[in-house]
């Protein structure tokens, strides 16, 4: 790392009280920590982190943060919800060790967090990883096993990584969540996370934030709508916007699909934020009006 890493003390205001928690500045290499020094924690990806803590927060809940980098969503499930396990997955070194470094900075949570050193794809085994390259020096935010994807960023290295289905994953390592939330930005590759979980999602219904870039398979995603009566949900700044088919939006990229059963508590939770959907075509119980 460039120099010595500093830790700082990040807060969320929220309904039910501040959620704090301490995240270092990566030794001035990890553009997540300077971004949020800059903006905020509520001002990064707004309003998702917000949204985020409110969902992850009532009971027992395990969280998956599929691609976690430097683990700003990991600490943020521990420190919203004392009751909350979370896994991190994250095969690239150099945003682990900035992961495991902030775990360290909050002992008070680290008993209820698990790094998972690979990748979640649609098949187990070994594969390719394509690290991206920056000219700073800088931790790699959007390195993905999608070649393409990669080639887009500019220069990469081809390395190799384990990587592992989250229904097999599941089935070995997790008995019985009470409820199951799960964080997938994984570069371009989140429909093979979503293929690889399909028994999860079908059996635990997961609340499942997604990362929804231009280049993404859609139809995987939007199959989750259909077999599964999901709902999308767009997470703009001010703002859920509730969309038939799951599609790239420029001022949008994090989405929520929430399964049906679970609408109407999360629009209690957004009308707590402050934030109104737009688009709706659920009464508030929940229940489907879609044609």
């Amino acid at each position: 790392m460039n120099g010595a890493t500093m830790a700082v003390a990040l807060d969320l205001p929220a309904p039910d009280g501040t959620i704090r928690f301490a995240f270092t500045d990566g030794g001035g290499l990890d553009h997540v920590a300077a971004l949020v020094a800059a903006h905020g924690l509520a001002g990064y990806e707004a309003p998702t982190p917000a949204v985020f803590a409110g969902v992850v927060r009532g009971g027992p809940v395990l969280v998956l943060d599929i691609g976690a980098s430097s683990g700003l969503f990991t600490l943020l499930a521990a420190a919203a919800n004392p009751l909350a396990r979370v896994v991190a997955f994250e095969p690239l070194g150099a945003a682990r060790r900035a992961l495991d470094a902030n775990i360290a900075c909050n002992p008070e949570l680290a008993h209820r967090i698990l790094v998972a050193p690979f990748a979640l794809s649609s098949s187990r085994g070994v594969t390719a990883f394509f690290e991206t390259i920056n000219d700073r020096g800088l931790i790699s935010t959007s390195s993905s096993l999608e070649q393409a994807h990669a080639m887009q960023v500019g220069p990469y290295v081809r390395r190799e990584v384990g990587a592992a289905t989250l229904d097999d994953w599941m089935a070995v390592t997790a008995s019985g969540p009470d409820r199951l939330i799960m964080k997938i930005d994984a570069e371009g590759h989140e429909h093979a996370v979503i293929v690889g979980g399909r028994t999860t999602i079908a059996r635990h219904r997961p609340l499942i934030f997604v990362e929804v870039l231009g280049g993404s398979q859609f139809g995987v995603l939007d199959a989750v709508l259909v077999e599964h009566s999901y709902y999308d949900f767009a997470l703009a700044l001010h703002e859920l916007r509730e969309c038939p088919r799951v599609s790239f939006q420029p001022d949008a990229w994090n989405h929520l699909l929430c399964p049906i059963e679970q609408v109407h508590a999360l629009v209690t939770i957004c009308d707590r934020l402050g934030l109104r959907i737009a688009g709706r075509r659920t009464h508030g119980s929940g229940e489907e009006t879609r044609p």
